[in-house]
């Protein structure tokens, strides 16, 4: 039995059994296991940490993996292929169960990063944001999503924009003014964390997960941070470059197609994600030097106005 997850906690999301506990990754945010008895497929556990795994101080309300429970639940209802299910919640554990993907989806990011790049799924991408995007306005959403203005400044507007104004302080009135944004914005629910590393991509579909930063916001947060992470790729990808930026293509055309606004600041917006990604509190971990110097000159290029699509 791990040590990370209490043979209480499982047995509260899934009942008794004999398990078997494999850790995943995580991420920073999380505590996350495969977990499997005898009978069945198995499921994935989570459950947030209070202090994220970086370097520095970086704290966050561990009620997050509930208002990711309801997340799943409310995108799971709009696009029932594209989100897993979630299988059991426990309040008093903080940790939830869900769906195990099929063996055949991989994590998309790491695809990417191996060489195998799939246009295509820029344009799966962009029809679901749009779906999520117009299918919660005008609505009430969950408690916790409706109320997450806190979770996303503690995890985005607070650590990220605020982080990067004090990195960049040329860029502080602008980046300031994004954030500003963010946090007075109630137009849909927003993903929060809407990038290559939570899809999961294969024969067998196409996935997102991690919706523990969902709240109801602005939409061009997430059509911008995809950008930014396909932005990055584009940079480490030389040799696919054509196809990077073809995804990036795909993904604003289906997101316009299917009645997705893109605003005129995505550029500023992008700008700053990719920022701190290469310069701020959490920075990705596959570029070279002269790479992340690239990175750099492209950040200020977007925050600059300089267009999303990749030249």
């Amino acid at each position: 039995m791990s040590e990370v997850f209490a043979q209480r906690t499982l047995e509260k999301l899934l009942g008794k059994h004999d398990f078997t506990v494999d850790l995943l990754s995580g991420g920073v945010s999380c505590d996350t296991a495969k977990v499997s008895w005898a009978g069945t497929n198995g499921a994935v556990v989570k459950r947030a940490l209070a202090q994220l795994r970086v370097p520095g101080q970086w704290e966050a309300d561990v009620d997050r993996i509930l208002a990711e429970a309801d997340a799943i639940e409310l995108f799971g209802a709009i696009t029932p292929e594209n989100v897993p299910r979630l299988i059991s919640r426990s309040d008093e554990e903080l940790a939830i169960a869900i769906e195990l993907a099929a063996a055949d989806m991989h994590d998309w990011r790491y695809s990417m990063l191996s060489g195998i790049v799939e246009p295509e799924v820029g344009a799966t991408l962009g029809k679901v944001l749009a779906t999520w995007h117009t299918k919660t306005r005008a609505r009430a959403l969950p408690t916790r999503i409706a109320a997450g203005k806190k979770r996303l400044f503690d995890l985005r507007a607070g650590a990220f924009y605020g982080g990067m104004a004090r990195t960049w302080p040329e860029f502080a009135p602008l980046i300031n003014e994004l954030s500003a944004e963010l946090m007075e914005s109630q137009e849909c629910a927003v993903h929060g964390d809407f990038s290559p590393k939570n899809v999961l991509h294969g024969p067998s579909g196409t996935w997102v997960l991690d919706f523990e930063v969902t709240h109801q916001g602005a939409p061009v947060f997430d059509v911008a941070y995809m950008c930014a992470h396909l932005n990055l790729k584009a940079i480490a990808l030389v040799a696919h470059r054509d196809l990077v930026a073809q995804t990036v293509q795909n993904f604003l055309h289906s997101y316009s197609l299917h009645a997705g606004v893109i605003p005129q600041n995505v550029s500023s917006h992008t700008g700053t994600i990719m920022a701190v990604r290469v310069a701020g509190i959490s920075q990705v971990n596959y570029l070279s030097d002269d790479q992340r110097e690239r990175a750099v000159v492209r950040a200020k290029e977007l925050l600059n106005g300089a267009p999303v699509l990749i030249p």
